[in-house]
C-alpha cells in the first residue's frame, strides 16, 4: 500500500511538472472553433448567394424560353432553330442550373459546419494547470 501511494504521488508530481512546462495552447480550444465558425459562415453565405443567383438566372432563362410577347405568329415550317431570345433563354437556364447545383451543396455543408462549431464553442471541457494543481472545467 505504501509503495502504491508513493507511485501515485510521484506520477502526480511528474504530470504537474510536465503540464507546467508545456505552454502551448490547445489546438482545439475556443479560438480554433471560433475561427472555423467564421470561415464556414462566410462559405455558407457564398453558397447561398450562388444558389439564389442560379435560381434567378434559371428563372430568367425559363421566361425567355417561354416569352409570350415574342412568339411568332406564323408557321416557320420544319425549322428546328431557336430565335435569339430562346437561345439566350436556354443558355441562362443551363447556367442557372449549374450555379444552383454548385451553390446548394456548399450552402448545406457549411451550414452543418457552422452548427457544429457553434455547439463546440458553447460546450467545452477544459483542463488547465496552475500553481496549485490541475483544474478541470466544463462549459455548457
Amino acid at each position: 500500500m505504501k509503495n502504491f501511494l508513493t507511485l501515485c504521488v510521484s506520477l502526480l508530481i511528474t504530470f504537474q511538472i510536465q503540464a507546467q512546462s508545456v505552454s502551448q495552447s490547445e489546438p482545439q480550444g475556443y479560438d480554433y472553433y471560433a475561427q472555423n465558425y467564421h470561415a464556414a459562415s462566410k462559405s455558407r453565405k457564398f453558397g447561398s448567394t450562388i444558389a439564389i443567383t442560379g435560381i434567378l438566372v434559371g428563372g430568367a432563362g425559363v421566361f425567355l424560353l417561354n416569352n409570350p410577347l415574342n412568339k411568332r405568329d406564323h408557321y416557320s415550317g420544319n425549322s428546328n432553330s431557336l430565335s435569339e431570345s430562346e437561345t439566350l433563354g436556354l443558355g441562362l437556364f443551363i447556367l442557372g442550373g449549374l450555379l444552383t447545383n454548385i451553390g446548394i451543396p456548399i450552402w448545406i455543408s457549411n451550414a452543418i459546419k457552422v452548427k457544429n462549431n457553434e455547439k463546440a464553442m458553447d460546450r467545452q471541457l477544459r483542463v488547465s494547470s496552475d500553481g496549485s494543481g490541475i483544474k478541470l472545467s466544463y462549459h455548457f
